[in-house]
């Protein structure tokens, strides 16, 4: 997992091709966000859905940018774990705030927005695995 994460903020740099990019997240997370808007029109109130996905899809992808701007700035700061710390909880408040405004909100459908909050870690898993299975073809070790 560690080369996961190496690979995720740009550090792996043996020249080796990677589907682990901050880019390919975001388009896997799309492709989530995509696939749980189906889900909707399948099972449940089409609209409800596509407004929770796109709520908590959109508050996803900016709190994923947020964390890529501050990973950097928080190594190199004096007080490393208080600034990762206080970060995280901003994060986890917005997330919190937004899961507030989707159960108060009666046209917004709060499993779409859990699953487009959930949008970016899945895509970064679904990537990790293509990753592994990519890497296994080819017999190097991931």
């Amino acid at each position: 997992m560690a080369k996961f994460l190496n690979r995720m903020i740009n550090e792996y740099d043996d020249g080796e091709e990677t589907l682990i990019t901050p880019k390919n997240a975001r388009i896997a997370a799309i492709a989530i966000c995509v696939l749980s808007i189906i889900g909707g029109i399948l099972f449940g109130d089409f609209a409800k859905t596509a407004k929770g996905v796109f709520l908590g899809g959109a508050v996803a992808q900016l709190l994923f940018r947020q964390h890529e701007l501050t990973v950097g700035k928080s190594i190199k700061s004096a007080n490393p774990q208080g600034m990762t710390v206080s970060n995280y909880m901003v994060r986890l408040l917005i997330r919190g705030l937004t899961l507030f405004v989707a159960i108060q909100n009666p046209d917004v459908g709060i499993i779409g927005c859990i699953l487009g909050l959930l949008s970016i870690p899945y895509g970064i898993y679904a990537l990790a695995f293509a990753d592994w299975i990519i890497h296994r073809k080819n017999g190097k070790e991931v």
